[in-house]
């Protein structure tokens, strides 16, 4: 094994020799010389084994060219030959984000250093090896060292064998701010071109293809669209969503997996099929927009910018463009299959009657559907689902029967009903009233905390840049800026969350006398009503829920609260 010091003065080469012999042998240095380099001037060499690792991906910006891999190599490889020392192995991560160490090639680096592999790393700058700062720090200040590993960022001047390495936490913070703000940006830029109704995902739903024009426009794919369109005409029809699965089974229909594994794996015609319908798989395909033409897209988001996990978006913060693309069924076609599935009933075993409150009808106090008892002899009757399979410990039994729900629900209906016939306006303040009057202190209220805010984010970003330019001159040395940095982003983040509630709580409360009018429109078109169908409540009604009163002592009264929850404006 070769050798190389750091330059001194005085040369003590017993000592030398002395180092290189136990090193040899036990892969250790008594003083801590063997990874240490040593300048050309003294004729011995440092074995080192290297490892250059490049990274690139969107979230570098668009001038990629001068970072490119090839760029990046080039660079890398020529500096490792001009110092003479070995090159074990490249390991490349191309288009894998810097805030993820989870990358193929990062780990397989990773995995050869712990097989004591390679003990120098060399990339083009810091933010090749990554962009959160936490991890690129425990890397750079901790297990490298702990590895003796040295680590060169070139471009940085960075170099884990000498000490004037300060500047390293602070390019470490801003490359992560720069990857936050870019992944702000990227959501920003998708969010435009969705509200653009282009479409985003990365598969073409089934039945369509992606333009090869554009693909951010579907075409419609004429060897699927047939069954698409069956579908819709089977469930129109009143044929459940399990019957239309078991059809299309048995005609041999490819699922949507299956049919994409199928165009993925032709060439090679290693295709297997896989997968069997469901009722819950053509239920999406006929609850879905896009098949009336519409994009609705942003259903997901990324949580965080750093973990990049995906969780379900609020169906409000949905983005829905109408007649983005060719529809493969009509609108009228769709919206009847939606009133069918909302209006789908379920059946009396004994009687064959339908239950027109199923899925309607709610226990107030633990969330349970209120379950249907139809006995010989016995009034019809409902029950908490919990309580029937739970007992007392879960809930109570809320016992109502069939009759005086009925009664209820239609008295309240034809009271609105009336209130709207006798003086309109006067029922929509009444409306606005209930609704409304403690919202609209909210509104002023959040409306106030809004401008706040916004303000407070204004100051943040003119600070962050004081703070900037105070390091830069040297008025703020680099260990309080970076907690200053800190400290300000968390702030930030937390502020740009508030302003984002807020803004939503008062665009929601701005919504409710729209709402108010689009519920007393629904009204009228129940002027005359005398009877309940399940039509009829699936139209006005989203949920009902009933709750048993107690008195100061605890205990139960024999009245119970029923509470009515109408579209458009809930319990009013």
């Amino acid at each position: 094994m070769n050798y190389y010091f750091e330059k001194s003065n005085k040369i003590n080469w017993n000592l030398l020799l002395f180092c290189a012999i136990i090193s040899t042998e036990n892969n250790i240095c008594p003083v801590g010389f063997c990874c240490i380099q040593r300048r050309s001037e003294m004729g011995i060499q440092q074995f080192y084994s290297v490892a250059i690792y490049c990274r690139l991906s969107v979230d570098d910006g668009t001038n990629l060219e001068s970072m490119s891999i090839a760029s990046q190599k080039t660079m890398l490889t020529e500096y490792v030959k001009k110092q003479g020392w070995k090159l074990t192995d490249i390991y490349v991560d191309d288009g894998y984000s810097g805030v993820n160490f989870e990358r193929p090639n990062f780990q397989r680096m990773i995995h050869d250093i712990e097989q004591g592999r390679i003990n120098l790393v060399i990339v083009k700058d810091l933010s090749r090896l990554g962009r959160n700062y936490i991890m690129c720090g425990q890397y750079t200040e901790i297990y490298f060292p702990e590895k003796n590993v040295r680590f060169i960022a070139l471009n940085d001047g960075i170099d884990t064998l000498y000490s004037n390495n300060d500047i390293a936490p602070f390019k470490n913070i801003l490359n992560d701010m720069y990857a936050k703000d870019i992944s702000v940006k990227i959501r920003s830029s998708l969010h435009a071109k969705a509200r653009k109704g282009e479409f985003l995902a990365p598969y073409a739903p089934y039945g369509y293809w992606k333009s090869p024009e554009d693909k951010h426009i579907l075409i419609i794919n004429e060897e699927i669209a047939p069954h698409i369109r069956r579908m819709f005409e089977l469930s129109s029809s009143g044929v459940s969503t399990k019957k239309i699965a078991k059809i299309l089974e048995e005609d041999g229909v490819l699922t949507p997996l299956d049919y994409r594994n199928s165009k993925k794996n032709s060439v090679n015609g290693t295709f297997q099929k896989k997968y069997t319908w469901d009722g819950a798989v053509v239920r999406w395909i006929l609850r879905n927009p896009v098949y009336a033409g519409h994009n609705v897209q942003c259903r997901k988001r990324v949580q965080s910018y750093r973990t990049k996990k995906i969780v379900p978006n609020k169906r409000e913060d949905w983005i829905i463009v109408e007649n983005t693309h060719q529809a493969i069924v009509s609108q009228e076609l769709f919206d009847t299959v939606q009133k069918s599935l909302d209006g789908r009933l379920r059946f009396v075993k004994r009687t064959g009657k339908p239950q027109i409150f199923s899925k309607l009808f709610y226990c107030a106090e633990c969330g349970y559907s209120m379950l249907h008892h139809d006995r010989t002899n016995y009034p019809k009757y409902y029950s908490c689902g919990k309580y029937r399979t739970d007992g007392t410990k879960a809930c109570t039994s809320h016992h109502i029967t069939y009759e005086n729900l009925y009664k209820i629900v239609l008295e309240d209906i034809q009271r609105h009903v009336k209130l709207i016939e006798e003086d309109e306006g006067k029922a929509i303040q009444e409306i606005l009233s209930v609704k409304c009057s403690a919202e609209e202190k909210q509104l002023a209220k959040a409306k106030k905390e809004l401008k706040q805010a916004k303000k407070r984010l204004e100051e943040m970003d003119a600070r962050i840049k004081r703070v900037y330019e105070d390091n830069l001159s040297g008025k703020i040395p680099d260990d309080l800026f970076s907690v200053f940095i800190t400290d300000y982003q968390n702030e930030k983040q937390t502020l740009t969350e508030t302003v984002h509630t807020l803004e939503d709580e008062v665009s929601t409360i701005q919504e409710n006398r729209t709402d108010v009018s689009r519920f007393i429109a629904l009204l009228k078109e129940y002027a005359n009503i005398t009877v309940l169908d399940r039509q009829t409540l699936t139209a006005l009604i989203d949920k009902i829920t009933i709750s048993e009163d107690k008195n100061q002592q605890g205990k139960k009264n024999k009245e119970q609260t029923i509470t009515i929850y109408y579209k458009f404006v809930g319990a009013v």
